[in-house]
């Protein structure tokens, strides 16, 4: 897709000599003709991850390369292959391309999906046009009705790409350069095939070949054991980093609703915003798309066991149809933060220059694990509809999403945060265990622990059960629970203790672990009956049993 700017509608020397693995080719012939090829192979996506409709292309015998069939991209198709967002090694793709006489074409490559383009080239009229972040777009010629042979060659090491068709080096230049200039990240993100509106061309024979393999990304070494406790001493959970890469993490508890213990009303508002509305950001153009504030585990810990019952926004100018479309999200990836499941939304009419109010169909409960609240609207030509405050911007809290992909708001010159806020009620339920260190970096090769503390303050006694979450950057295993159990028993002297008792059922042995002096046990059978009391104290010497 044909990149649209945030705030605007704005060597290789000697690797044939190395191992080289085809880590991917299609030639289209395995598939069926006049089908999309989204319904046919997981390898190939569109810009939405929509598997039909207008950005699928269809598999079409009309032209070919090789074989019967080839892929025809026709105006508004947008297909994605992601080559896995390789940040070391070298790679080469390959592709044969098919421009018609008096159709334009486009494809380009992209650092990150949806937010960084590492080059573009478009085709009209036998003129291709670079777009490299070189101060003036290089042009080339081609010919119409022609297979056309591209080779790509990114070596990431070196942070150099080199671009040849048919044989013949068209240019080279630094990778990490963005398309429109100025410096971006040195991975390779994925490829995209875009349908301008004059268009209807043809890919065929694409191979995506590792020349050099690069370090082993971050991989966790976790295995996720329930832990149960009784005692309320600390536990610890361990993993590694088997990679050879630093491995970035975070960790968090989430609590399920254990006997409803409530610790106090704190009924009110969670906002990241200090409290006003005094500015607001437009798009020049109509623009259609969302803006969301991302509630840290940090940030909703205090309001655990609440219900969100209503959102309130900041609104400048008013959208198109003076409508918003409020959503409550679960949380998305580790390595690329977003809004995923759609818990909670609602269409509401808003008044301009105002907080407005939409109370939520359904409440939304907060068990303690990162949540995404915001809205969807679409902007007229040169207003400024979404309103924020005036305070320094918070890192990681605020994002915006006008294409595939949420990107980071940094506010205007790192000020500003949505004025987007969650009115909550009921009461909290209190915060009985903890997990430190809450980030952090696992070297490669390296191991962490984290140290769950227990608190069984205001608890009464039962079973208490939640998950720790730890998240991090190994893009198989984003993030990763732990289930946890925590037995409190409330003694007769009402002072907090904490029992384990086991194994369950038994016939000749039964433990009974404490963290407090025990003096007597009672022991009843199914009817109740009181058949024995030991006391716990008493020696052999003394007579006891």
């Amino acid at each position: 897709m044909k990149k649209i700017l945030f705030l605007s509608i704005v060597l290789l020397c000697g690797y044939f000599a190395l191992a080289q693995t085809v880590l991917f080719e299609d030639n289209f012939d395995s598939y069926t003709a006049g089908d999309p090829i989204t319904t046919q192979s997981t390898d190939w996506t569109t810009w939405s991850g929509a598997t039909t409709g207008g950005e699928a292309a269809l598999i079409s015998t009309a032209q070919a390369n090789s074989g019967a069939n080839s892929l025809n991209i026709i105006a508004n198709n947008d297909m994605i292959y992601s080559f896995g967002n390789k940040t070391s090694g070298v790679y080469q793709v390959e592709f044969n391309y098919f421009v018609p006489t008096g159709s334009e074409a486009y494809f380009n490559l992209e650092h990150v999906f949806g937010v960084e383009w590492a080059f573009s080239c478009t085709f009209a009229s036998g003129t291709m046009t670079l777009a490299n972040g070189a101060a003036t777009a290089p042009t080339f010629s081609y010919t119409e009705d022609t297979w056309l042979n591209f080779d790509i060659f990114i070596d990431l090491g070196n942070d150099l790409i080199k671009l040849s068709l048919g044989g013949t080096e068209l240019a080279s230049w630094t990778f990490s350069t963005l398309e429109g200039g100025g410096s971006g990240t040195n991975q390779l993100g994925c490829m995209n095939f875009f349908g301008p509106a004059n268009n209807n061309y043809y890919v065929d024979d694409f191979v995506y070949t590792q020349i050099e393999s690069g370090v082993a990304p971050p991989t966790i070494d976790i295995t996720i054991a329930p832990i149960t406790t009784a005692t309320g001493d600390n536990e610890t959970i361990s993993f590694g980093n088997t990679g050879e890469e630093g491995m970035n993490f975070s960790a968090y508890p989430v609590f399920d609703d254990s006997f409803s213990a409530k610790n106090g009303s704190k009924d009110g508002v969670m906002s990241i915003d200090n409290g006003n509305f005094a500015s607001s950001v437009g798009w020049t153009g109509e623009a259609t798309g969302f803006v969301a504030t991302r509630f840290a585990p940090e940030i909703v810990r205090p309001f655990m066991g609440q219900e969100v019952t209503s959102v309130e926004i900041g609104i400048n100018h008013l959208p198109l149809n003076s409508e918003v479309t409020v959503y409550v999200w679960e949380k998305g990836g580790f390595i690329t933060p977003g809004a995923a499941t759609i818990l909670s939304q609602k269409t509401q009419t808003v008044t301009m220059g105002s907080w407005n109010i939409i109370d939520l169909d359904s409440p939304i409960l907060l068990d303690g694990e990162e949540i995404w609240i915001g809205y969807g609207f679409t902007q007229p030509v040169d207003s400024f509809c979404s309103g924020m405050d005036d305070a320094a911007n918070i890192s990681g809290a605020n994002y915006a999403k006008f294409g595939p992909v949420w990107a980071e708001f940094t506010g205007i010159d790192n000020v500003g945060n949505w004025s987007i806020r969650a009115h909550v009620t009921g009461s909290s339920w209190p915060v009985w265990m903890s997990a430190t260190p809450a980030t952090g970096t696992v070297a490669a090769a390296g191991s962490q622990d984290i140290t769950l503390s227990f608190d069984n303050t205001s608890l009464e006694n039962g079973d208490y059960t939640g998950n720790i979450i730890i998240g991090c950057n190994d893009q198989e295993s984003e993030w990763n629970e732990v289930p946890v159990t925590y037995t409190v028993f409330v003694g007769i002297d009402n002072v907090k203790q904490s029992v384990a008792t086991y194994p369950n059922p038994t016939s000749d042995i039964f433990n009974i672990e404490t963290t407090s002096t025990i003096e007597n046990v009672e022991i009843y059978n199914t009817a109740g009956q009181l058949v024995n009391t030991l006391n716990v104290n008493c020696q052999v010497s003394q007579g006891c049993l």
